[in-house]
């Protein structure tokens, strides 16, 4: 039914706009916290690849000895005010009540402070008072105005490029192309080879004369979810699976799976953000049963949901052969530009 919702295109684009210009005006005010700030931010609503982005920031920054504290609103989170997902050494806080992202990135960057806060001024304010932050990570943070930042990240993937789509409600974009000169530096996200990348910058080009780099996503690890341990990449080609997720790119997801060379009998796509039902899992316990498949697969997004449910669902993680990919990212192209964004810090 979104076609339907084309002649609304025009009002919610004015709205942006209107909003915009209170900024650029002074209107509406950015609000400095006293240490650098790095957005990562979109221009759709969905998957674009925001999440590996921001860990990879978080390590490098943390190799150079700067302590990060990542803040975020805690998408679909059942809690609000201002939670400590984690503190840099433990896990504080689960899915349900943070958030699925800010969990995940809890679980995975030890020594980075995760916070979520609907205002995220005070987020940050508060990880900076209380743990002693000296760079904030604001993760989907582009729209988010009111905090001011140092470095602006706009990550885009190549397919978005391409075929840029309707603004919301018709489409999932939140602004316009032109909107890409605000931010400090463009990363084309989940590039499949330099080639690819130099044909999409050229694109963006049009848009902004703000640095481009290319990024590329690529599995770390193949990580059983109730151990943690992690199986040689090599040993699963031509492994039987089938595969779940609940994330805002699915088809990101398959290309992965085929790039580890396994035969996906059944891919099952559920809702971004979702948390399942006992049902649900059923169905999953079912068709792996049907297709006698080695593996049931999802996403490091869907297990920290997963983890964070009732004590049920931890009879799937365990008797299941329950698998989950885990993603980082890499600069293919550009790596300078990104590195003298971070130096200015």
């Amino acid at each position: 039914m979104r076609p339907l919702l084309l002649p609304f295109v025009p009002l919610y684009g004015a709205g942006v706009a209107i909003r915009n210009w209170f900024f650029d005006i002074g209107l509406l005010r950015s609000h400095k916290v006293g240490v650098p700030v790095v957005s990562v931010g979109n221009l759709s609503a969905g998957g674009s690849g925001k999440t590996p982005l921001v860990e990879l920031l978080a390590k490098q920054l943390m190799l150079a000895g700067r302590k990060v504290a990542i803040v975020s609103r805690g998408y679909k989170r059942e809690s609000s005010g201002t939670l400590v997902v984690s503190n840099g050494l433990v896990q504080c806080a689960e899915a349900w009540v943070a958030g699925d992202e800010p969990a995940q990135m809890a679980a995975k960057l030890k020594g980075a402070v995760v916070i979520v806060d609907e205002r995220r001024s005070r987020g940050a304010e508060y990880a900076i008072e209380k743990f002693g932050s000296n760079v904030i990570i604001l993760d989907d943070g582009f729209q988010h105005r009111y905090l001011k930042r140092d470095l602006d990240i706009v990550v885009l993937p190549v397919a978005e490029v391409e075929d840029p789509g309707w603004m919301l409600p018709a489409g999932n974009r939140r602004e316009p192309m032109t909107s890409l000169k605000r931010a400090s530096l463009i990363a084309l996200s989940r590039c499949e080879s330099v080639e690819q990348f130099q044909k999409a910058k050229a694109i963006v080009e049009r848009w902004t004369d703000k640095p481009v780099i290319g990024v590329t996503t690529k599995v770390s690890a193949f990580r059983r979810a109730s151990s943690r341990f992690s199986v040689d990449l090599g040993g699963i080609k031509g492994k039987t699976a089938v595969a779940f997720s609940g994330i805002g790119s699915p088809d990101s997801f398959a290309r992965t799976l085929n790039s580890l060379g396994l035969d996906v009998k059944k891919y099952v796509v559920f809702p971004d953000h979702h948390f399942y039902r006992k049902s649900e899992l059923k169905i999953l316990e079912h068709l792996l049963a049907e297709t006698r498949a080695d593996y049931c697969v999802t996403t490091e997004k869907d297990i920290a949901r997963l983890s964070s449910q009732e004590n049920e669902f931890q009879s799937f993680l365990e008797k299941a052969p329950l698998f989950f990919v885990e993603i980082e990212q890499s600069v293919i192209a550009g790596e300078t530009e990104l590195n003298e964004g971070i130096n200015k810090l």
